[in-house]
């Protein structure tokens, strides 16, 4: 953001140089037709007319008249009385009535009006407004009725109504942050926000009585981290985007919900797994204060999702995006490259009809639709296409090769393809292999818990497969109480058999759910503070050896949060 006197003029020039054919000169010169008012200064032509009184008595009132006496050169789009709320400008301070009417009127350079002409023009108060001759010729959607007049510091054009000043969608943030709107929005984008002086583009001006150099005309940078983290430039005039800004009751809301999963005990507690099995209990590595990391997830996954782009293809069946309908109807594509599935839902909350920015529009909504796993709770999946050992470092009674399926070998027959899965070969036939997994960024919530176990003739060149019955344990470690304390969950005990027709499929096999009380995500910066998985072959008696296999094929390890399975169930009975 910049906030100056001169900076998109001259950004209009290059512009116009850009984009016209006629010569520069054409831009910086007014026309020398041997009229009266070509040889007047713009205050001069305005002040002398007497449709332009009103307008006039405002720009006296902001101490504009006298720079539009000056030889710098403007174009000036003049409302005529009776056009509009003169009144109301009249009430402003000059401040104000400045930097929202005089100057949303008047830019840089030399704006000439000709056949097919279509500008998008940068006034002194830095917004954007359409100047065209295509479908009539308008100003910011008000009609030109006098088009061109020239003068000698500049072109005046006399149209019915006012270029209306909005706000881009970052300023009506905080606009609107005294109402009580979006107060927790602002107060949250305010924390990440900077501001520095331009030193290259300011100008200097005289050095004071203690020796400080003064800037006659200063360029102050606002820049914003948040917003650059969310690749949204929604304080950037030239772009295009709508904000989905909630009330305070919506963020509120949404707040509290995505806070139960970021719960963090004082003291997190993990269990390395080593070459040698696991580690005693050890400490994150990161100090942190649980309630700072609670508050800083919850608040950066509310936000990140909230603007859309008007240039992306996903985002053209808004009402308010210019664009070909595409081909998804229920999809919205953020500017942090998230998915919102269902995003009618998102858009029925909408309150009132959407507001136009200088830059887009804002929708204000009574509530966030946001589906957790698409935003802040996404399913885990421990696999092992790129190095097994990330997730699973230790195996006990076997050899675990990374074994690779080549599409073309693949047997299709079992179901989806996989391109690598582990064989846990036993050393020996007494031998019961053990494995750990790693679950990595488990946040607080119920997962339903799933392992996919492959066949032997996953490859179809292999003989048909005669997998003998598979039994097995499986405990999870994890953080138990507030103080750090460890524990094991061993789904009640139970000894799972994979059997029958699971033993002929690729099988998704659920153990069934777990509840993490505290969440591990972002605990350490290096990672490695995660809770284990732990599966055991049970194959200790004769009977058993003779009854069951101590091979394990494992393609990977699946989380998925229940209220996600919960709603692709719902989602297959509507199909």
């Amino acid at each position: 953001m910049r906030h100056n006197k001169f900076i998109y003029g001259m950004m209009a020039a290059a512009t116009l140089l850009a984009a016209s054919c006629t010569d520069f000169d054409d831009y910086n010169q007014a026309y020398q037709t041997g009229s009266a008012e070509s040889n007047v200064t713009l205050w001069g032509n305005i002040s002398s007319r007497s449709d332009l009184s009103e307008f006039a008595s405002l720009l006296v009132k902001g101490g504009f008249d006298k720079e539009l006496d000056k030889s710098r050169f403007y174009t000036v789009w003049a409302p005529k009385n009776g056009t509009f709320d003169f009144a109301t400008y009249n009430q402003m301070d000059s401040a104000t009535l400045v930097d929202r009417f005089i100057k949303s009127n008047v830019a840089d350079f030399n704006y000439v009006l000709s056949s097919s002409f279509n500008e998008r023009v940068h006034a002194l108060n830095e917004k954007s407004y359409t100047f065209q001759n295509e479908n009539g010729s308008t100003y910011d959607e008000n009609k030109v009725v006098t088009a061109n007049i020239p003068n000698v510091n500049g072109t005046l054009h006399i149209t019915e109504g006012a270029a209306v000043y909005r706000p881009n969608i970052y300023e009506f943030i905080f606009d609107h942050a005294e109402e009580g709107v979006d107060t927790s929005l602002a107060v949250y984008l305010k924390k990440y926000e900077t501001a520095y002086l331009d030193l290259e583009n300011s100008i200097p001006g005289p050095i004071d009585t203690l020796g400080r150099q003064t800037y006659s005309d200063s360029v102050i940078i606002v820049e914003n981290d948040m917003i650059n983290q969310m690749r949204a430039l929604i304080d950037d005039e030239d772009s295009l985007y709508t904000m989905f800004v909630p009330t305070e009751e919506a963020y509120e809301t949404t707040y509290k919900k995505i806070s139960s999963y970021y719960r963090y005990a004082d003291v997190t507690n993990y269990y390395p797994v080593l070459n040698d099995g696991p580690a005693k209990s050890t400490t994150a590595i990161d100090d942190y204060d649980s309630d700072y990391l609670t508050d800083s997830l919850a608040s950066w996954y509310l936000a990140k999702d909230l603007v859309v782009s008007h240039h992306n293809g996903y985002n053209y069946w808004l009402d308010e995006v210019d664009g070909p309908q595409p081909a998804v109807f229920d999809t919205l594509l953020t500017t942090t490259f998230d998915k919102l599935s269902h995003a009618e839902d998102f858009i029925a909350r909408t309150v009132g009809e959407p507001q136009r920015m200088s830059n887009g529009y804002v929708r204000m909504v009574d509530s966030l639709a946001y589906l957790p796993w698409e935003v802040w709770c996404p399913e885990i999946n421990v696999n092992f296409i790129n190095d097994p050992s990330t997730y699973m470092p230790y195996f006990k009674d076997c050899v675990g090769n990374t074994m690779e399926v080549p599409y073309n070998m693949f047997n299709s027959a079992l179901g989806d393809y996989i391109p690598y899965y582990v064989d846990f070969v036993p050393s020996g036939d007494r031998s019961q292999p053990e494995a750990y997994f790693m679950l990595p960024n488990v946040r607080s919530t119920k997962y339903n818990v799933y392992v996919v176990f492959v066949p032997s003739n996953v490859m179809s060149s292999a003989a048909e497969s005669g997998d003998k019955p598979l039994q097995f344990e499986a405990e999870i470690s994890y953080v138990s109480d507030e103080d750090g304390g460890t524990d094991e969950f061993d789904f009640d005990g139970t000894e799972f058999v994979l059997d029958g027709e699971r033993l002929n499929r690729i099988d998704t096999f659920l153990l069934g759910e777990m509840e993490f009380p505290y969440a591990y995500a972002y605990v350490d910066e290096e990672g490695d503070c995660m809770p284990y998985l732990h599966l055991s072959v049970k194959r200790s008696s004769k009977s058993d050896r003779e009854k069951y296999t101590n091979e394990m094929r494992i393609a990977g390890v699946i989380l998925r949060p229940v209220e996600y399975d919960q709603f692709l169930i719902k989602e297959d009975e509507s199909l």
